[in-house]
């Protein structure tokens, strides 16, 4: 297992960190798609909700300037209820599952009536969020661009949108490491070796989007992350429809 995550996964963290730092989310999508292929779905989980927490924690304190508390308040109440209801019927879905949510998760976007305008900044808006954006975690470890249907209404600028969110889903992604590490008994498929460089990887890789981030408009701030999305999202889908027919992928 140890080479697999030196050489493949390992950089993965970096990259996706690098990603999720520009656009927000995106590489928490694909880091978790990627480690699925890889490790059993509850393994899987808490290692992603690390990666995830150290890279969304990290990029609100570089950005802690811009982060809105109003929002914050209301979503965790949210988050709570979500975690008590998960943890009442101990939940995990299968690996078929988990990809199959990854892939229809951006489509879900388009069901959204287009006068149904979500606003985070609204009190009920942002317990709301705190709910679903939890729920998904613990389903498919992440919230993906169900996040962005909440956002993209909203005042907020981007960098607003890059701190607000980053502390947001760095609560859910503890909140999913408690989970399934706690509450489901977490298992010692990795050592605590994984656990450092998968730090040093999404720390980094946080760290060198910043720059990134400054650099890049709001106009391709906004269309850049759709179009990554959509892509992901077509390779999880057929990732996960092979899983549940029986095909052996790699």
């Amino acid at each position: 297992m140890a080479p697999v995550f030196l050489y493949v996964l390992i950089p993965s963290i970096l990259v996706t960190s690098f990603i999720s730092g520009i656009f927000g989310m995106a590489g928490g999508m694909i880091m978790m798609g990627i480690i699925t292929w890889f490790l059993p779905v509850q393994t899987a989980m808490v290692l992603h909700g690390f990666v995830q927490t150290v890279s969304n924690c990290w990029r609100a304190f570089l950005h802690r300037a811009h982060v809105r508390w109003n929002i914050v308040r209301y979503y965790v109440p949210g988050l709570i209820i979500a975690l008590l209801l998960f943890a009442s019927l101990s939940l995990v879905a299968n690996k078929a599952l988990v990809f199959i949510a990854l892939g229809i998760m951006p489509f879900l976007q388009m069901l959204v009536p287009k006068d149904m305008a979500l606003n985070i900044e609204k009190p009920l808006h942002a317990f709301s969020a705190g709910f679903i954006f939890t729920s998904l975690q613990l389903i498919c470890g992440v919230s993906g661009p169900i996040v962005d249907l909440y956002f993209i209404k909203t005042s907020l600028d981007r960098h607003q949108i890059i701190a607000t969110k980053a502390l947001t889903q760095g609560l859910g992604h503890i909140i999913k490491i408690f989970y399934f590490g706690f509450v489901l008994t977490m298992d010692d498929t990795l050592g605590l070796d994984i656990y450092l460089f998968a730090l040093i990887a999404a720390m980094t890789g946080t760290t060198l989007s910043s720059f990134v981030l400054k650099r890049m408009t709001e106009h391709q701030f906004k269309s850049w992350s759709y179009g990554l999305i959509m892509v992901i999202a077509c390779v999880y889908l057929g990732r996960g429809l092979t899983e549940y027919l029986g095909y052996s992928v790699l």
